[in-house]
């Protein structure tokens, strides 16, 4: 069973942006892979290594390749040429910098679906409520998170509802093509009911409430996590700072 952290959802948001913040300033290959390592770790405990890995796999790989192919084999710059074939030059400078802009985007991946996998969706959306933020936020927050586990489940029932009806689009990319027609259209319309229905029972209960109202969910807090949120929030602009403030006064 997966683990969540109890954590308030604020708290642990406010570490991954200092750690976020700060390691991409320094810029610093080791650090980098020690956040990815610790990274991976929670994820272990949590029982999302998997899907971590899955995930960030999906997302890192293009990312990788992009940056690969832009600064490691179409390099002008670098002087210590490794190969070259026609326009393509691989150089250890372009390696280099497409490496450590890679891990950087590694970490800031890997440190934002950590959060995912960490946060329970229900105790986000009520310390959202519970903030000073203004209640669309929260609504929309809800929206955002349910809406795709929402889309999914949809698309998996019309799947199986069409295959019971003998709708099967066959193989092929003409069979993709019409599997997709024929799910999307009533996925889009379902969703288009939805938004009709939901805005028309939000508007009976008069949201958003005007004036004090019962939440049925809360959120543990303490002094002393809204303490580490507030130092990890002043790490998250100060620890940049403090990384690049040296190369600035160097270059001044």
């Amino acid at each position: 069973m997966p683990r969540t952290c109890r954590l308030h959802p604020f708290t642990v948001l406010a570490l991954a942006a200092a750690v976020t913040a700060t390691t991409t300033a320094a810029g610093r290959w080791w650090l980098s892979v020690a956040v990815l390592l610790a990274c991976l770790l929670l994820a272990a405990w949590a029982r999302r290594a998997r899907r971590l890995a899955g995930l960030a796999a999906a997302i890192l790989a293009p990312a990788w390749g992009s940056q690969l192919l832009i600064h490691g084999m179409a390099d002008t710059a670098g002087g210590h040429l490794l190969a070259a074939a026609g326009p393509l030059r691989i150089t250890a400078e372009g390696l280099a910098t497409a490496g450590a802009l890679g891990l950087r985007t590694g970490v800031l991946v890997a440190a934002g679906l950590l959060c995912t996998l960490l946060i329970d969706r229900h105790d986000l959306i009520a310390a959202v409520d519970l903030s000073p933020a203004p209640p669309q936020l929260g609504y929309l927050l809800a929206a955002t998170l349910f809406l795709l586990p929402a889309l999914e489940q949809r698309q998996r029932a019309i799947g199986q509802a069409q295959s019971l009806r003998g709708a099967t689009p066959g193989g092929g990319p003409r069979g993709w093509f019409r599997r997709v027609r024929l799910r999307s259209v009533p996925l889009v319309l379902g969703a288009l009911q939805d938004v009709a229905d939901r805005s028309a029972h939000l508007a009976a209960r008069g949201f958003p409430a005007a004036g004090p109202h019962t939440r049925l969910r809360e959120v543990p807090d303490s002094a002393a996590q809204r303490r580490v949120r507030r130092i990890a929030l002043a790490c998250t602009v100060l620890g940049p700072v403090a990384v690049l403030a040296p190369s600035w006064m160097g270059a001044a």
